[in-house]
């Protein structure tokens, strides 16, 4: 049987929600689309590749904490596998060096 995902309204209780996950998570290359999303005093600009582990090992942490306070409520929590997200991807009119 196929799975469902179903969506009510903004005051239901929470019931079931994704919550992803830090690892392999990398700065874009800069480009148009997103070198004005990082501030100027920001110590990522002009950098792309892999997040500092530190940021990442924090982001976690506070995933995990996310999670464990949905969990503790009731709500049933479902966690993705990482990807690697600094594999290229592309077309024929596009490339970036990572997702």
């Amino acid at each position: 049987m196929a799975k469902i995902v179903s969506s009510w309204n903004d005051w239901d209780p929470l019931k079931r929600v994704i919550v992803g996950r830090c690892d392999n998570s990398v700065i874009p290359p800069e480009e148009p689309a997103t070198s004005e999303k990082v501030p100027v005093d920001s110590e990522m600009r002009g950098m792309w590749g892999l997040r500092p582990l530190e940021t990442v090992e924090r982001g976690n942490e506070c995933l995990e904490n996310l999670v464990k306070i949905l969990e503790d409520r009731g709500v049933v929590v479902d966690r993705p596998t990482p990807l690697q997200w600094n594999q290229a991807i592309g077309t024929p009119d596009f490339r970036n060096d990572s997702m």
